[in-house]
């Protein structure tokens, strides 16, 4: 398993906010980390 990440709040595609210590509630999280297209990653 990975490491634990700290509670944050980010901006989903519709625009809300999500934050993880109320996603956690519902079960397991993966934060997922897409480098943006056609840059170096």
């Amino acid at each position: 398993m990975g490491d634990k990440a700290p509670d944050f709040e980010a901006l989903d595609q519709h625009g809300n906010t999500l934050v993880l210590r109320e996603l956690l509630e519902l079960g397991p999280v993966v934060v997922y980390f897409y480098a943006r297209a056609m840059t170096r990653g």
